[in-house]
């Protein structure tokens, strides 16, 4: 196995993703679900003939009851959710990810759903930019060998076009029940798009994860003549880069960021920041903590 084969097995890992409230479903599996099951967590007693099952009677609840009566125990229910990717390809997605063997994009997708099945999930990924991509679609599945597979799919799609106008009817594609949705894309495009994106996933747990670059925001040169150029469009531009623009340059990213993160704060959660690479511990603190 060469070592970047070896980087991307160590980071493939249990993540400890959850639901927001409890998942709907009579499937065993591993979130808190409504209702009561076998297999979670002990929920409270009830009486026998609330709960006829003799072999969940607790004799010492029992004894204590003033009035006599048998008491069972109950547990929480326990149930498997769907996974889902929404992942977006315009053009812009495709910065510092070709011919790259530890495309961050392609292992953090594969990370998922490595995490997913491994928890006896089901994944599923949709993904799109301008155009309709139905190669990558994945529907909801618990197959073994689907990380590979997504891995494999996405290092040859870094994206291409102009606008995720294909990704917005794509995500009419995923379940109709509530699921848990990573949607990952660098997010450059107009507000009001990010809000009707989230918009159309209101039914579901939105995460989002914003695809960033240090060269494109933080890494700048303070001085010298550099060539940008338009990844969805195609049109390049000299800047002459001096410190007042760069100052300006990275304040303006810092204040798109900010204002990102108040849009995803209002449709549920925080974001995580892909930078660079994927960080499989980075990923993990983020999603322990809630996106808080």
């Amino acid at each position: 196995m060469n070592s970047a084969a070896e980087r991307r097995a160590s980071a493939r890992t249990d993540l400890p993703y959850r639901l927001f409230g409890r998942a709907r479903g009579v499937a065993p599996g591993a979130h808190r679900a409504l209702g009561a099951g076998q297999n979670g967590a002990f929920l409270r007693h009830s009486s026998i003939l609330e709960t006829p099952d003799a072999r969940r009677i607790d004799m010492r609840a029992s004894l204590l009851d003033p009035f006599g009566g048998l008491k069972v125990r109950r547990f929480e229910n326990r149930a498997r959710i769907d996974v889902q990717i929404v992942l977006d390809l315009s053009g812009s997605m495709a910065f510092a990810r070709g011919d790259r063997d530890d495309d961050p994009v392609a292992e953090l997708c594969a990370a998922i759903a490595h995490a997913a099945i491994r928890g006896q999930d089901r994944f599923g990924m949709v993904a799109a930019g301008p155009s309709p991509r139905a190669d990558l679609a994945i529907r909801a599945t618990r197959r073994r060998g689907v990380p590979d597979e997504v891995w494999r799919r996405l290092t040859d799609a870094p994206g291409e076009g102009q606008g995720i106008a294909s990704l917005l009817a794509a995500v009419e594609e995923l379940p109709q029940r509530r699921s848990l949705v990573f949607v990952v894309s660098d997010f450059l495009m107009p507000e009001a798009t990010v809000e009707a994106l989230l918009e159309r996933l209101w039914r579901h747990d939105v995460a989002p994860i914003v695809v960033r670059s240090s060269a494109f925001e933080t890494r700048l040169p303070r001085f010298g003549l550099i060539e940008t150029r338009d990844l969805e469009t195609g049109r390049r531009r000299l800047v002459v880069m001096r410190r007042s623009l760069r100052e300006r340059w990275i304040a303006q990213a810092r204040a798109r960021r900010t204002a990102l993160d108040a849009v995803f704060r209002r449709h549920g959660r925080a974001a995580f920041d892909l930078v660079d690479s994927y960080d499989p511990d980075a990923f993990a603190d983020h999603l322990l903590t809630g996106g808080s």
